[in-house]
């Protein structure tokens, strides 16, 4: 073949990712949700731009100590825009994050045991998860909140319902899940000062219901929450997080992004987070009331938002945007009998705890053996 000269090569039919896709926002999370129907699809863009060798005359920006010149990725962001059709409104209050500005402690509510570790190698979202690592029936770890939590109500002051639902994920090692034996786990939200066990809504999670060596994500409704003692939804003390029942050895699992999420059925004309904007409720059955404002704030942040496409054999390919704002324009096209139509744009960016690690991952599944 003559230099200069490219061959083609056309692709294997498994290789093609077809037009159906979906869009997900907070993919592989307890807040997972499918984004409403597209019209017109969608677009995913990585961009790059890269710092080339250029010669000053001298020791400048591109060369390093040893005076070799320096060729790096300056900037790589992800993008994707979707022609959105139907759009839902999103609502969600934080019970415990899990990360360094949460209070999570050793031993269950009562001080009889459990080790809590902070983990920052396994967590489902954000900088680290809970721990626990115990042994004996009740042991566990605890998180006392600084004020009481209301549960009763959103942070827009929409009420909450007993069908909203509590989320959370656990994360369980094959290892430990043996070790587990037939015991399970229990999440415990309580309505009393530290140490004292009366009054509390609790879940229980069995072996069976966890999956290992992965997030396993959980949405409990409130109403299927059992009652010790008197529960009160609008004074939540603290959280606990414990076994229920004795494992066979030591046992070690993680927990993460605990949420009250609200159960809906209806649409906004913003973009999924609306990122720069509140949203209050203005009183029930009245109108929702959509204010603008010029700060961004951590909570407008999503998680990612995540373009699952499937190739002509079957097999998957995630496309994951991450740490996104709907920082493109807005723009409202408004249509007969039919819902807003608007084109959304969120933008992944990049963490202050973590200024070098790329926003942006693509997951391949292989086809079956």
């Amino acid at each position: 073949m003559s230099i200069g000269v490219v061959e083609t090569v056309a692709p294997e039919q498994h290789d093609i990712i077809l037009g159906d896709f979906r869009a997900w926002y907070n993919y592989g999370l307890p807040t997972a949700m499918k984004i409403g129907a597209t019209n017109g699809g969608c677009k995913v863009d990585i961009k790059r731009v890269i710092d080339m060798i250029k010669f000053d005359s001298g020791y400048g920006y591109y060369l390093d100590k040893d005076g070799v010149p320096l060729i790096r990725v300056r900037e790589m962001t992800g993008i994707v825009t979707l022609e959105q059709l139907y759009l839902k409104y999103f609502n969600i209050k934080t019970i415990s994050n899990c990360e360094s500005d949460g209070a999570w402690e050793n031993n269950d509510w009562s001080g009889t045991g459990g080790t809590y570790t902070a983990e920052t190698s396994i967590k489902n979202s954000g900088e680290q998860s809970s721990k626990l690592t115990g042994n004996t029936d009740g042991y566990g770890i605890h998180e006392v909140f600084s004020s009481a939590k209301d549960l009763t109500l959103f942070n827009n002051a929409e009420v909450s319902g007993t069908c909203d639902k509590v989320g959370f994920a656990i994360y369980i090692t094959s290892a430990e899940l043996a070790d587990l034996g037939s015991a399970g786990l229990r999440l415990i939200l309580h309505m009393d000062s530290e140490g004292t066990l009366t009054n509390y809504y609790y879940t229980d999670i069995p072996y069976s219901n966890l999956v290992a060596d992965e997030w396993k994500c959980f949405k409990i409704e409130k109403s299927a929450f059992s009652e010790q003692g008197t529960g009160d939804w609008s004074n939540v003390t603290g959280i606990s997080f414990v076994l229920n029942g004795t494992p066979t050895a030591e046992v070690e699992c993680f927990v993460d992004t605990i949420d009250l999420i609200q159960t809906h059925d209806y649409s906004a004309p913003l973009a999924i987070n609306g990122g720069g904007f509140d949203l209050t409720n203005e009183g029930p059955g009245t109108y929702r009331k959509i204010k603008p404002r010029l700060e961004i704030t951590d909570s407008d942040y999503i998680e990612n938002i995540t373009i699952e496409g499937q190739r002509h054999d079957g097999t998957n390919t995630l496309i994951m945007i991450k740490n996104c704002l709907n920082d493109g324009a807005i723009s409202l096209a408004l249509q007969e009998k039919s819902e807003v139509v608007n084109s959304t744009i969120f933008t992944g960016h990049y963490t202050r705890n973590k200024l070098i690690d790329v926003p942006i991952k693509i997951r391949e599944y292989l086809p079956a053996a």
